[in-house]
Order: structure tokens, then C-alpha cells, then sequence
């Protein structure tokens, strides 16, 4: 004999699964308007540094671009004030230098390829927690026939 039992009707329990909703709804519905805010500002070329930082850094994963090195005049600014006395320029002059560096410089070192060696490696790490068998390839011998 089966004893199903009917659930108990719980006023404090459903307050608290309305009390979540609203949150939650609030919660998105502040998200989505701080996000049309930028998107208005962006279209009226009026963003604000943080704004763009908080786009760029929304759109990594839909880009499948992940900066891993990033010069920012903010830093830069607070080394030169190392080197020279505060002056109202500065910073103008130290962001117009970034942006400069920023299209001419090239690292020549192994900061790239380390970085995707370690996110291979990564990788296998997590396809070895989920069960899949990643397969490495082989090299075949170069043929020196001639």
C-alpha cells in the first residue's frame, strides 16, 4: 500500500520562493539596463573608461579573444610618476604613448605560446575530468628522398 501524503501548503516557504523572484527579476532587470546605458553611450561615442573596459571584458568570451598581456595608461601613468614630477599632461601624453605602443609592439618572446601551452595542457586536464580521450597526433618522419 502506497502512502502518498499530499504536500503541506507553507506560507513561509512560498514567500520565500517570491521573495527570490523578485530579486532575481530586479537583479536582471538592473543588468540589462546598465547594459542598454552602454550601448547608448557606445553609439554616441560618449563611453566612459569603465564602461569600455566592462565591454571589452563582456565580449572575451563571445570573441574567443582572451588578452593575457594588456598595457593600461593608468599604470603606465603611475610609473612615470615614478620617474617624473606630476604634471597636468602626463597623463594625456602617457595615453597618446599607449596607444602608440599599442600598434607597433611585438613580443618576440614565448609570453604567447607558453600561454597556449598552458591552456592546452588545460584542456587535457579538463577532457581527462569529463571523460573524453583526446587523442595526440603523431609526427610522421620527413621523407629525404630525392
Amino acid at each position: 500500500m502506497n502512502d502518498i501524503r499530499p504536500r503541506t501548503f507553507s506560507p513561509t516557504r512560498r514567500l520565500q520562493q517570491m521573495t527570490a523572484a523578485i530579486a532575481d527579476f530586479r537583479w536582471r532587470f538592473h543588468n540589462r539596463r546598465k547594459r542598454i546605458v552602454r550601448a547608448w553611450r557606445y553609439a554616441r561615442q560618449t563611453l566612459t573608461t569603465d564602461d569600455a573596459q566592462i565591454m571589452a571584458l563582456d565580449c572575451q568570451d563571445a570573441s574567443g579573444w582572451h588578452p593575457l598581456i594588456v598595457l593600461t595608461v593608468e599604470d603606465t601613468v603611475q610609473h612615470a610618476y615614478e620617474e617624473f614630477e606630476e604634471h597636468p599632461e602626463l597623463p594625456r601624453l602617457i595615453a597618446d604613448g599607449c596607444a602608440r605602443v599599442s600598434t607597433k609592439w611585438e613580443d618576440f618572446g614565448d609570453t604567447l605560446s607558453e600561454a597556449r601551452r598552458w591552456a592546452i595542457e588545460l584542456a587535457e586536464s579538463y577532457a581527462a575530468q569529463e571523460g573524453i580521450e583526446l587523442a595526440r597526433r603523431v609526427d610522421e618522419p620527413v621523407s629525404t628522398s630525392g
